[in-house]
């Protein structure tokens, strides 16, 4: 769970920027099988240069989520998403 959605640190390296600092929320975690409500659709990650004025587009998505009143992002492939209503009787 993070609370940025930086590209990958070679992706950066790839197009000769310095990546911005991206660490994992290490005091919040989501134990297997839990379901929280997505936000917003999954986006690339992204980051601005202001140096060179560059937008980096990374190669990965997250997901943005409600967690505990908070909004946090996670990785769209360590997650699988749901439509309402699915798994529910």
């Amino acid at each position: 769970m993070y609370g940025s959605s930086y590209p990958d640190a070679s992706e950066c390296a790839a197009a000769g920027l310095k990546p911005s600092t991206q660490a994992p929320l290490i005091i919040y975690t989501i134990p297997a099988g839990q379901a929280y409500v997505a936000t917003a659709a999954p986006a690339a990650t992204d980051d601005y240069f202001s140096g060179t004025g560059t937008v980096l587009i990374g190669g990965r998505t997250m997901n943005t989520i409600q967690y505990n009143h908070r909004t946090a992002l996670v990785y769209s492939n360590d997650v699988s998403a749901q439509s309402l209503g699915e798994g529910l009787h």
